[in-house]
């Protein structure tokens, strides 16, 4: 009788292993593929909000930087259930800024001047 329940248990925590395994791989799968559920609020752009975040080319052209503004990192990021990007440019006075844009209608949110480079000057 004590070799049943010692089989059935040992059986019993392989198929929570598996099942657990099987979880983990399908969370990496999804992380990989960006499969994240992310609700989308309505937002100023109305209709434009169902179709989807701008793309970061169209966004960077609506923005109309400065000619000489290279851009240094762009994040995305989320707050409860919104999103926004994160852009980081320097300038060609060399004054970093950081931009919190809006991805459904490219428009900025925030501007933060983040540090001015060795380069720049006041």
């Amino acid at each position: 009788m004590m070799r049943y329940a010692i089989t059935g248990t040992l059986l019993l925590a392989l198929l929570l292993v598996l099942a657990t395994l099987w979880m983990a791989d399908r969370e990496w799968r999804d992380y990989e593929h960006g499969n994240d559920e992310v609700p989308q609020l309505e937002t100023l752009a109305g209709d434009r909000a169902s179709a989807g975040p701008l793309p970061l080319q169209e966004i960077i052209q609506r923005l109309r930087l400065p000619e000489d503004t290279r851009i240094l990192e762009i994040e995305q990021e989320h707050s409860g259930h919104s999103m926004h990007y994160d852009i980081e440019l320097v300038t060609a006075g060399g004054r970093i800024y950081k931009l919190s844009v809006d991805p459904y209608t490219a428009k900025i949110i925030e501007t933060e001047e983040a540090y001015e480079t060795a380069a720049g000057g006041r």
